[in-house]
């Protein structure tokens, strides 16, 4: 009963937090709001793609396909369907939700069965072969619009729903990772062979997770459709799937909250730096050669400071103080240079510092961020609570 409550608790809790982001993102502006959607998406790719690569530890790099076939199933049935639908646009919005998913999951399927006896690079290739195949089919099919796409109808923004997509494929995979269920997805990662000689079933586990991980991206794309109003080929191309892969590999494999993180962190930098004023040359000179010396500091310190984590994260402190200083004094130099007295346009650099910031992450923590943890107050507090040494034959 105590669980059932737990759980009950858990689904109004997340519920509620959908509409008061719903509620909130009301007083923003549209630009704002397509944000929150995207981000929101984001998140449900990059857990989902978690699953199958962090989790499972397989290695798929065709995400953005099963993002696509979800996009164009919601299409194709609002064009087909809609017209005659004579319920709520919000149950027609769940409706397509469902369809997009199961249709993804039927292609995860599809790819995951023949795909079981690859691994590491040989199944990437095969999944970004299956990413390229399904575009161009659908860049060539009449009824799916070919290179101009489809329109979509409803055109239906409802940022609670997109919300509690994420909180619900976050849900799942977390489930996976503390209860007996995810025992399996996690045994296949670690050793396929030591597993199945213990009895899991290997070819199975492997195919739910396909199908999972492919499904809710199905439904992450079927949302992305009935919020845009119109999708082509072009928005779902395989950058698309290396910039999800980033943020899985960037998080940590097998780190949800890892995911959450560094698919908000990916998504929000590029986002944010569209509207950066002009940066001049000498400010942007000075950035990199600090962040290159401090980035060069902190691996000194990761790999030769053996001591308390207070005292290394005192040294991290300093450095990052040293790297302001350096910055602004460094600055004020190169400005005086007139070849440095120029300015770049702020938007230009979106893209640089998107790459940027994933070269200094991947140098300083090539694990990703959270590596295989999870974000919880014990885990934070850990290093700062004192370990207890008991003796042998000694009561507490």
């Amino acid at each position: 009963m105590k669980f059932l409550a737990t759980r009950v608790l858990s689904i109004l809790a997340a519920i509620g937090f959908s509409f008061l982001v719903q509620k909130l993102a009301e007083g923003q502006d549209s630009f704002t709001q397509q944000l929150l959607v995207l981000a929101s998406l984001y998140v449900t790719l990059s857990v989902s793609l978690n699953l199958i690569n962090g989790i499972t530890g397989q290695f798929s790099i065709g995400h953005a396909a099963f993002y696509q076939v979800g996009a164009y199933a919601a299409a194709y049935c609002g064009t087909a369907f809609y017209p005659n639908w004579h319920g709520s646009p919000v149950v027609w919005l769940l409706l397509m939700l469902v369809v997009g998913g199961i249709v993804a999951a039927i292609a995860g399927f599809i790819v995951g069965l023949p795909s079981l006896r690859l691994k590491g690079d040989y199944l990437a290739v095969v999944t970004m072969g299956f990413g390229e195949i399904v575009r161009i089919v659908v860049q060539n099919q009449k009824v799916l619009g070919e290179s101009g796409g489809l329109s979509v109808h409803p055109h239906l923004q409802q940022i609670w729903v997109v919300v509690l997509l994420a909180i619900l494929c976050i849900a799942l995979c977390r489930n996976l990772q503390i209860t007996a269920h995810g025992l399996p997805f996690l045994a296949v990662r670690e050793d396929e062979v030591a597993s199945a000689a213990m009895g899991v079933n290997v070819t199975k586990t492997k195919v739910i997770a396909f199908v999972l991980g492919s499904g809710f991206a199905g439904a992450a794309g079927a949302a992305y459709a009935l919020q845009l109003g119109a999708i082509n080929p072009d928005l779902f191309r395989m950058d698309q799937s290396f910039i999800i892969l980033t943020m899985v590999v960037l998080g940590g494999t097998g780190s949800v909250t890892g995911s959450v993180l560094a698919a908000l962190l990916l998504f929000y930098i590029p986002e944010k730096m569209r509207d950066l004023s002009d940066v001049r040359l000498s400010v942007l000179v000075s950035i990199l050669i600090s962040v290159g010396f401090a980035v060069a500091a902190v691996r000194y310190v990761i790999n030769n400071v053996h001591k308390p984590i207070k005292v290394r994260a005192a040294y991290y402190a300093g450095i990052t103080a040293v790297t302001a200083v350096v910055i602004t004094i460094l600055g004020k130099i190169l400005q005086l240079v007139p070849a440095f007295q120029t300015s770049v346009e702020g938007g230009k650099l979106r893209l640089v510092v998107f790459a940027g910031v994933l070269i200094v992450l991947m140098l300083i923590r090539p694990e990703g961020i959270f590596a295989h943890h999870e974000f919880s107050w014990d885990w934070l507090l850990s290093p700062l609570k004192k370990k207890r040494t008991k003796l042998p034959g000694v009561s507490a």
